[in-house]
């Protein structure tokens, strides 16, 4: 088990036998943490795709906040399991509820990633610099840098020629 901004997210890894993923993991956002509120209060995480993966995220508590290509959604455990597809830019978030409510004061979901034979693909080290690099920008207000950001997703790789642009690093910014 880990915990990232200060015990306000805590994440614990494990395997299946049953699915073949590249990663599983149980994240919980403890939604009347200090350090959450601040995160929800100051603006979304960045946008971000995978090249190589599917990532699927199913809800088992309370409700989750899920951005693909600029539709918003609300998960909750009703929902079922959430799959993004390669390519898409995208970004979870906590929902907090509002100050008084009698709303559940967490978030958990399971968090998995499609498994791969590239080299370079989402998996647990990926999490960690993420959560990382958004400690550092998002609550730290430490300006995007382009360095950090390549460093963090572990390269800029070159599309193919579809509609893409000619290039893509994994994050986006708004």
């Amino acid at each position: 088990m880990s915990c990232r901004f200060e015990g306000a997210i805590i994440t614990s890894h494990f395997h299946s036998t049953t699915l073949k993923r590249a990663f599983y993991m149980d994240v919980t956002f403890v939604l009347d943490h200090p350090r959450l509120l601040k995160l929800a209060s100051a603006r979304k995480p960045p946008l971000h795709f995978h090249p190589h993966q599917e990532e699927y995220i199913e809800v088992t508590e309370g409700r989750l906040g899920v951005e693909v290509e600029g539709e918003e959604f609300v998960l909750t455990p009703a929902d079922g399991e959430f799959t993004i597809k390669p390519w898409a830019n995208h970004r979870l978030y906590p929902l907090i509820p509002e100050r008084g409510s009698a709303a559940l004061q967490i978030s958990r979901f399971l968090l998995s990633g499609q498994e791969t034979p590239e080299a370079l693909k989402l998996d647990t080290v990926f999490f960690q610099n993420w959560y990382g690099y958004q400690d550092a920008v998002v609550i730290g207000n430490e300006k995007l840098d382009v360095v950090q950001v390549m460093n963090v997703c572990g390269y800029v790789r070159r599309c193919p020629q579809k509609e893409e642009p000619k290039c893509y690093a994994n994050v986006t910014s708004e």
